[in-house]
């Protein structure tokens, strides 16, 4: 994942969170849900940032499969 990728993801994050204020609750369990894999993948993009910046190959990829993985989980939330 380059660089340009990572802020595009990001940037994609910060407008859904955006979206978050002023909500009210009580949420439902699948909201719930989704904005904790938002959360979780915008950690694990700025744990990609910093492994590359580090020139940590083996961290950089164990974050990019973690991203994977929450991009597969939550595409099967939506359905």
């Amino acid at each position: 994942m380059t660089t340009k990728q990572i802020e595009k993801e990001l940037n994609k994050i910060y407008k859904e969170r955006k979206s978050w204020n002023g909500a009210r609750g009580p949420f439902t369990k699948s909201a719930i849900r989704r904005r904790t894999l938002i959360l979780f993948k915008q950690k694990t993009l700025y744990n990609i940032e910093n492994a590359k910046r580090e020139k940590d190959k083996n961290k950089e990829a164990f974050n990019l499969e973690i991203c994977k993985i929450i991009d597969k989980y939550s595409d099967e939330d939506k359905i």
